[in-house]
C-alpha cells in the first residue's frame, strides 16, 4: 500500500481538510515487505492513479524519487517515499 501526503503551495504538508484539485503529494510505501517490488517499478515518469476502494480519484505521474532505493531500516524508518504531481478526477 502507498499513502499520499498532500502539499500546499508552500510545499508544506496539508494537515487537515481537502487537498487541492492539482498539486504535489509525497507518496509513502508503508508496507516494508513491498519496498523491493516498488523499487523495481517506480521510476520518474511512471503514471498511476489514486484509488479510493476501486474508484480512481486522481491521475498522477512520478516527478522525483526521494529515497525509494535507500535502506533506512537501520535508523528505524521502514518507509520510503517518492513525489507525485496529481490532478483529481472529478
Amino acid at each position: 500500500m502507498i499513502w499520499p501526503e498532500f502539499e500546499n503551495n508552500d510545499n508544506e504538508l496539508i494537515q487537515s481538510g481537502q487537498p487541492f484539485k492539482e498539486g504535489i503529494a509525497r507518496m509513502w510505501i508503508i508496507n516494508y515487505e513491498m519496498r523491493k517490488y516498488h523499487q523495481e517499478r517506480i521510476k520518474v515518469g511512471t503514471k498511476g492513479y489514486f484509488l479510493e476502494g476501486s474508484m480512481k480519484t486522481a491521475g498522477c505521474e512520478v516527478i522525483e524519487i526521494v529515497d525509494l532505493v535507500k535502506n533506512k531500516v537501520s535508523d528505524g524508518n521502514k518507509m520510503n517515499h517518492f513525489i507525485y504531481p496529481f490532478s483529481l478526477i472529478l
